[in-house]
């Protein structure tokens, strides 16, 4: 019998090598947990913008995402840096404090996360992401070594 917050799963036999289910039973679903700060409107994107394409300043990344505000902007930095998933470094320039975000350890770990949703949207949604509308696979759109290599190392840990 397994239990996911609080809910006891006892499968019938013809269905136990179907169903995935965890060695350690949870307190609570750790997709929901990670949802809670992921989870919300723009973080991903943000997220992508600064780990992904190193676009780092504050009105940088409001350009690159269209339909983002900057209150809205300011509302989603901050929940990532107190979760710990970015940090702010302010640069002093000649007459002005320049602000840039990076990705701690624990933002970096989306990465992988972040390609393997790609990697599906490739597949299922290419005639949305492609001109040719074909579908394709990750190495296809991303031949560099990092790309395969960020995804296996993480699946070591």
């Amino acid at each position: 019998m397994q239990s996911i917050e609080g809910h006891k799963f006892d499968l019938p036999n013809e269905h136990a090598d179907d169903v995935l289910l965890p060695k350690i039973s949870f307190i609570k679903c750790p997709i929901k947990t990670s949802l809670g700060v992921l989870g919300k409107k723009w973080t991903i994107l943000i997220l992508r913008d600064i780990g992904f394409r190193k676009i780092n300043r504050f009105n940088r990344i409001l350009e690159s995402i269209p339909g983002l505000t900057p209150r809205v902007l300011s509302m989603r930095l901050r929940e990532l840096e107190k979760e710990g998933f970015i940090k702010c470094k302010q640069e002093k320039r000649i007459s002005t404090i320049i602000v840039i975000w990076n990705l701690t350890e624990k933002g970096k770990d989306t990465l992988p996360i972040l390609l393997m949703i790609s990697a599906f949207s490739f597949k299922w949604y290419s005639e949305f992401i492609f001109e040719d509308k074909k579908p394709r696979k990750l190495n296809e759109v991303f031949p560099q070594p990092q790309a395969r290599k960020m995804i296996l190392n993480y699946l070591k840990e």
